[in-house]
């Protein structure tokens, strides 16, 4: 998985409502350096994250000039450097529309991986640690936490050139900052392709199909092996593939669950991608307020566990041996005060 390209520029607001001053790279750093390491953990951390969106381009030219000036780099027309400089510099124009002081390095880069290019951008921050020198003392240092991601886009830009996709585009912005990510969007000229939560919701109510017709052993172990699988697709930033799936679930008959889907699919689709936080409550309800927190498996749901929607009523008939401990103990001085009144 080479590493073609990587460049770093700065961009910095020292005091709110103050003019944005711009350190842009004119030479592309050395790729098979720490920066290598640095861009491993942020791909890493992009692929593993449950935030992104999945999308495409939109906007006219004047709007979106990015996807022009990858094609003209792609042409050899404009070099790397010169698209990652106009690109930072059409994020600071955007930028501009703010007063937020702020602070950060955009990382660039171009990967190959198995002969399909990959774009990347990343807003880095800098976080704040303390540690002891060597003369014992308390100091204060910065590094890049590559595990919190504010703004970072991949581009598939051999999907988005040679074939008509909606979704080759994943995106992720953080929701701290509107400001931020609103110039941050615009600038990449972002437009959501996929309803991630829809399809999930469609295709979960199929397994859901498909499961009601087997043993209720059978359809339990179904489901957990696709919500597995699923699960395991997304960590990886890669979506569910519907067939390869279906041959895992049944290697005698390897294309029945993806038959299945594709009759009841509203729009038949080869592959989707998945919201996990649907995923997980597919095979868990869980909720919690200040005072409560509780979750279990959908697969104790009526039976161990039944609930009544006119009283709103939840009624566990089993529960953990460590909650039963701890209640036992709970009621034991209850119990003895009890007792101790009724003999007064």
């Amino acid at each position: 998985m080479p590493l073609n390209h990587c460049i770093l520029h700065k961009l910095e607001r020292s005091a709110p409502g103050g003019d944005i001053s711009s350190q842009l790279s004119s030479e592309e750093a050395n790729s098979s350096g720490p920066i290598f390491s640095l861009f491993e953990q942020l791909k890493h951390s992009f692929q593993r994250s449950a935030q992104k969106q999945f999308g495409h381009f939109d906007g006219g030219l004047e709007e979106n000039p990015l996807p022009q000036w990858i094609k003209q780099q792609q042409q050899e027309s404009i070099s790397f450097i010169s698209l990652s400089q106009n690109l930072v510099s059409d994020l600071s124009d955007k930028l501009d529309s703010s007063e937020d002081a702020f602070s950060a390095h955009v990382l660039v880069a171009l990967e190959t991986v198995m002969e399909q290019q990959l774009l990347y951008v990343f807003w880095l921050e800098h976080s704040e640690a303390l540690y002891i020198d060597s003369n014992l003392e308390v100091s204060t240092s910065s590094f890049i936490n590559s595990k919190k991601m504010h703004y970072a886009i991949k581009c598939h830009l051999s999907e988005w050139l040679q074939e008509d996709s909606q979704k080759y585009l994943s995106m992720i912005t953080s929701r701290g900052n509107k400001v931020l990510t609103d110039a941050f969007t615009k600038s990449i000229g972002f437009a959501v392709g996929v309803d991630v939560k829809s399809e999930t919701k469609e295709f979960l109510n199929i397994v859901s199909e498909f499961a009601a017709a087997l043993p209720e052993e059978q359809a339990k172990d179904y489901k957990e092996k696709i919500i597995d699988y699923c699960v395991e697709r997304d960590s990886v930033g890669e979506p569910v593939v519907i067939k390869e799936l279906s041959s895992q679930l049944n290697e005698a008959a390897p294309l029945e669950f993806s038959s299945f889907v594709s009759d009841k699919q509203e729009t038949p689709l080869a592959a989707i991608h998945t919201d996990r936080s649907s995923l997980k409550r597919f095979i868990r309800f869980f909720g919690r307020d200040k005072d409560m927190s509780i979750s279990f498996s959908s697969g104790r749901f009526g039976s161990d566990i039944t609930f009544d929607e006119m009283s709103g009523r939840l009624t566990l008939n089993e529960i953990p041996k460590s909650l039963r401990q701890q209640l036992n103990k709970h009621n034991k001085p209850q119990a003895a005060a009890s007792e101790q009144q009724e003999d007064e």
